[in-house]
């Protein structure tokens, strides 16, 4: 009886995901017109309603200039269970949306067109995208590597990790809003003086909030901040060398300013946050604006360097499956993704910042006339500030890009060591880094 039980709630599961991963609806295409013979392509996107928004400007203006192709959308709600569910199920919708720093599993094995051969039959300029999300686009930024030209979907947007800060809680400590030629020196500095008169409960602001929150549970605010303590990840190699002296010191120095209380200690949950108006500056993305924009008098700068920062940056966006029928038609749409007249109309959608340079760089592009909750102008130019000190978030690009998710995972576990009161069990920062430096460098795909 258990073993039955057990099988028909593998059934039932199965049957569930598959649910899930095939949400469909042609709901984005209201006004649009088509040919009698236009042909449907399906894109696979996140259940989210933002990420509608995007692909529903995309179809909408891709409409205008060719009404042979149809968009309909097939939803799911976590990419890599999707992804899984559509090769077992050979199920793939011809275009799904995917991001830079998990992709590999998936290119690599086949499963998306390799869209270089696009690229250069249509004398596509790569130049014209911002560098960092084409290499996301890459299994590998090593021009040296045997598969360094593959280019595996079409970028969207370009997310580079800023700081947004509260110009509220700045007004109250009375010291002056950061500038996008800051220092890490100055933030740290900035982050000192706001948890003193924090403390000290001055002029309104209390003791349980904090200076800053830098995204230390995530690989993109960690890595940006061991490099601006002179950390790194991996060697010239390629290989993990987080176990080395360098990234052990910037591993303590982050473990410092958590006990000082000038950064959210990622490893404790808090109540406080940026859109309680508790922190008065946070790591972010562009994407994650919405959440924010209508609750805090918020402004932005530029990630503050040191000389050895690099600021982590990615992007997401739209890859043709290998095995779609109409990938001549998938291509036409992910090729107007990337084009000019495509991403007007993405920057018409306040979220993201276009992946196309002189878009992006347009002070009268559409993406930065959104002002704050007080209507005062914002420094959106942040967001693109600093482009030549990227840093590539899949770091581990020259190992086996199957292991990509993985080996990520184990950067997360790492730093989670690192930063929690008893290192997880790992005894010190030396212990941990060691420990995890192995399970990176000694990883192997077993399928």
């Amino acid at each position: 009886m258990k073993k039955i039980t057990g099988i028909l709630l593998v059934l039932i599961l199965a049957l569930t995901l598959s649910f899930a991963a095939c949400a469909q609806t042609d709901d984005i295409n209201e006004g649009n017109t088509y040919t009698e013979d236009a042909v449907t392509i399906v894109v696979g996107i996140k259940a989210d309603s933002t990420e509608k928004s995007y692909l529903s400007a995309f179809s909408k203006a891709f409409n205008l200039v060719n009404q042979s192709i149809k968009i309909s959308v097939r939803t799911f709600a976590d990419y890599q269970q999707a992804m899984n569910n559509y090769i077992a199920t050979d199920s793939m919708p011809d275009i799904v949306w995917c991001t830079g720093d998990y992709h590999a599993p998936y290119s690599s094995t086949g499963h998306y067109e390799d869209l270089a051969p696009y690229f250069e039959r249509e004398g596509i300029d790569l130049s014209q995208y911002y560098q960092s999300s084409i290499n996301s686009a890459r299994l590998t930024s090593d021009k040296n590597a045997d598969n360094y030209d593959s280019i595996w979907f079409m970028p969207r947007d370009y997310n580079r990790l800023t700081i947004m800060y509260n110009k509220d809680i700045f007004d109250k400590a009375g010291i002056d809003y950061p500038s996008d030629d800051w220092t890490w020196d100055d933030f740290i500095q900035t982050c000192k003086v706001l948890r003193e008169k924090m403390t000290n409960n001055e002029n309104g602001l209390s003791q349980y909030m904090y200076p800053a929150d830098l995204l230390l549970n995530d690989n993109v605010g960690m890595f940006t901040a061991l490099t601006a303590e002179g950390g790194s990840i991996v060697d010239q190699d390629g290989n993990s060398n987080i176990a080395s002296e360098e990234t052990q010191l910037a591993y303590e120095a982050l473990r410092g300013y958590v006990k000082e209380g000038l950064f959210l200690d990622p490893t404790k949950s808090a109540s406080v946050s940026f859109e309680r108006n508790t922190i008065a500056m946070n790591a972010c993305v562009r994407p994650v604006l919405p959440g924010y924009i209508n609750d805090v008098n918020l402004d932005f700068a530029a990630y503050p360097l040191s000389e050895t920062t690099q600021v982590g940056a990615g992007c997401s966006g739209y890859a043709i499956s290998s095995t779609s029928e109409h990938k001549e038609e998938a291509w036409e749409f992910i090729k107007f993704i990337g084009s000019e007249e495509g991403q007007r109309a993405f920057a018409t959608i306040a979220g993201c910042v276009p992946v196309l340079r002189s878009v992006a760089e347009d002070e009268s592009s559409s993406w930065r006339r959104f002002t704050g909750i007080t209507g005062a102008e914002l420094n959106h130019a942040a967001f693109i500030a600093d482009s030549d000190r990227d840093l590539y978030l899949n770091v581990f690009d020259r190992k086996d890009p199957r292991l990509s998710t993985t080996l990520l995972g184990y950067m997360q576990d790492c730093s989670y060591a690192c930063l929690h009161e008893s290192y997880n069990g790992r005894g010190s920062i030396a212990g941990a880094t060691s420990y995890y430096q192995d399970q990176i460098n000694n990883a192997a795909f077993i399928g």
